[in-house]
């Protein structure tokens, strides 16, 4: 396994352009956002046109075939910004692109990836149910043959881009005896489709500017084009997406945890106490050189597991065994130590800022709300130990 990683001139020439466009694009609009809670339509559309939702996708198919290290410097750029505009090129990459391309067929690859690849169209993923959160094989949206085709029937919730997508990533059951093992099956449903509707949209602690939806569907009728793998594997994909999207939330945690790190450092060097800048003082000095190691060590795992998935290439057929067992692992290591890491980092630059990172509107403030869903979503912490202690006592280190 290759260790030593450095980026390419292209790499840090595409990571400069996108820290500059966050600077002048999306950082004027961020505290209204987040007041306001409203999805960032202008900005979101800017992205699409500078090609940022199709980073990872090859060219051929629409995108700017970055892989996924690219993608990571984008999500690492972006979050040093803003999370909500991070998770909204989440929520459609990672989890919306990446089903289609590993496992589409050529046809839905031109009509569904290619316009979303170029910004034309927005994907949403939905799997979570109000019954069935961490036990994501306990599906009880089901999927019932209707001639050539299907008809879907249950209810979505927690969907990002839920509101906005075009099209939407459907995990449903074909055979709810079979669970994962074969009964999950995904299906791609189109806005506007009839018996496809949203329902309420959470009003959430941080992210404020992403819709979180309950999509509800009401014997919603798809044709066989529309299933995307094959019938009882839409486990394999959806986790397939997932080992791509823990990976870059890793790379998102990276991104917010380097910005409120420097909030913290230039307001210690500026804030003054007992005669002298807080930041001369040794508990504030241990506070940054904590901050400073695990920043410089997720780093590394980051894009250690980003060039790891490069390298295996998006054609799962050809994947051994082992290969896929040891990035399951790598994307579980990356999201779960990522968040975690995020959250201890920004907590402490809060608690540099003393009251003033309490006050609601300030940047370190609303990275606090904002990082906590990080050990949450795409799998709670919980689940990433589970993988990665499985994985241990099944093949050892």
């Amino acid at each position: 396994m290759a260790i030593e990683f450095s980026l390419t001139p292209d790499q840090e020439a595409f990571r400069d352009a996108v820290r500059a466009f966050a600077q002048k694009e999306i950082l004027p609009v961020v505290a209204e956002m987040d007041e306001r809670e409203e999805f960032p339509e202008r900005t979101v559309r800017r992205m699409q046109e500078e090609g940022y939702f199709g980073v990872p996708v090859p060219e051929e198919y629409g995108g700017l075939g970055l892989g996924k290290v690219g993608y990571c410097l984008l999500t690492e750029e972006l979050a040093r910004v803003d999370a909500s505009h991070t998770a909204i090129v989440g929520a459609h990459t990672s989890l919306g692109t990446t089903p289609l391309l590993y496992y589409g067929t050529e046809e839905q690859k031109r009509r569904f990836l290619e316009p979303a690849a170029r910004g034309q169209k927005l994907l949403a993923f939905s799997l979570t149910e109000p019954g069935s959160g961490s036990d994501s094989g306990a599906l009880r949206t089901v999927a019932e043959r209707d001639g050539d085709g299907w008809r879907l029937t249950g209810t979505k919730i927690y969907v990002t881009n839920g509101r906005e997508a075009d099209t939407v990533l459907v995990l449903a059951a074909n055979d709810l005896k079979l669970g994962p093992n074969g009964g999950v099956t995904a299906f791609l449903v189109d806005k506007g489709t009839d018996g496809f509707r949203v329902g309420r949209c959470e009003k959430k602690m941080g992210l404020h500017g992403t819709s979180t939806a309950e999509l509800i569907l009401d014997h919603v009728r798809v044709g066989p084009d529309r299933v995307v793998g094959e019938v009882g594997r839409g486990f394999i994909v959806a986790m397939t997406a997932l080992d791509v999207g823990r990976v870059s939330l890793g790379a998102g945690a990276l991104g917010g945890m380097q910005a409120a790190a420097q909030e913290a450092l230039s307001f210690a060097q500026n804030r003054t106490q007992f005669g002298l800048p807080i930041s001369e003082y040794e508990a504030i000095q241990f506070k940054f050189a904590d901050m400073a190691m695990l920043i410089h060590a997720l780093r590394l795992l980051v894009y250690q597991a980003a060039a790891h998935q490069d390298r295996m290439g998006y054609v799962p057929k050809a994947w051994n065994r082992l290969e896929r067992l040891v990035k399951t692992r790598e994307s579980a290591t990356v999201k779960c130590l990522g968040s975690e890491w995020a959250s201890q980092v920004i907590d402490e630059a809060l608690q540099i800022h003393g009251g003033l990172g309490y006050i609601r509107g300030t940047p370190v403030e609303r990275a606090y709300r904002d990082a906590r869903i990080s050990e949450i979503f795409e799998g709670t912490n919980e689940i990433q130990r589970l993988v990665v202690a499985r994985d241990l006592l099944s093949r050892g280190w």
